[in-house]
């Protein structure tokens, strides 16, 4: 269903309960990743959904993630037009709420709420390799590869077309202007696994 409010602008930050975790490990960035552009995070099961003027309300045994103005996946409810992404209007302990054109009334179905991703995809991938795509149809349609192998930093190249993980053409920058591709990096401590903000 689409909500009654935009939901294109996604944002999160790393003290949201339950956000994924960026260290200096091999693999960090590539779970942040996957978490942030194409799955999403935080998933629970709503206690209940409720329907009143207009507003939905999910209630939680924990803390969710969401907060005011994020953006959420719901899946699993009846009436279906609470499914979908929606945009956080409110939150209270245990509690979000988000607009709704559905008529009042309570919410059946196991119901999960989790942070959305940013609507990309994610067509290769390899052991801390993976390469990301836009999936918006208004995209450029060019791919971005993150080699994650190494501790404290990543490295990124663009492509215009790929057909595997390390298979593409149209590199950029080339090799010529940075062999390897842009340096990211992840942290500044020299060893640990703390957390970055």
């Amino acid at each position: 269903m689409t909500s009654p409010v935009d939901t294109s602008v996604k944002w999160a930050r790393s003290t949201m309960p339950g956000a994924p975790v960026l260290t200096r490990a091999a693999g960090s960035l590539i779970g942040l990743l996957d978490a942030l552009l194409v799955n999403g995070w935080g998933q629970q099961t709503a206690s209940s959904v409720v329907v009143a003027g207009g507003v939905a309300t999910a209630t939680f045994p924990t803390d969710h993630a969401a907060a005011v103005h994020a953006v959420v996946l719901v899946a699993g409810a009846t009436p279906a037009g609470l499914n979908g992404e929606q945009k956080i209007t409110a939150v209270a302990p245990n509690a979000i709420q988000w607009a709704t054109a559905e008529a009042d009334g309570t919410a059946a179905g196991t119901i999960t709420v989790k942070m959305a991703g940013a609507g990309w995809a994610k067509p290769y991938s390899g052991t801390n390799l993976a390469v990301y795509k836009s999936a918006n149809p208004a995209a450029h349609g060019q791919f971005l590869r993150v080699n994650d192998t190494t501790a404290g930093y990543a490295r990124a190249v663009g492509y215009e077309t790929m057909t595997g993980v390390s298979t593409g053409t149209g590199l950029f920058p080339s090799s010529a202007q940075v062999s390897g591709g842009y340096y990211w990096g992840k942290s500044e401590e020299a060893s640990g696994t703390n957390a970055v903000p």
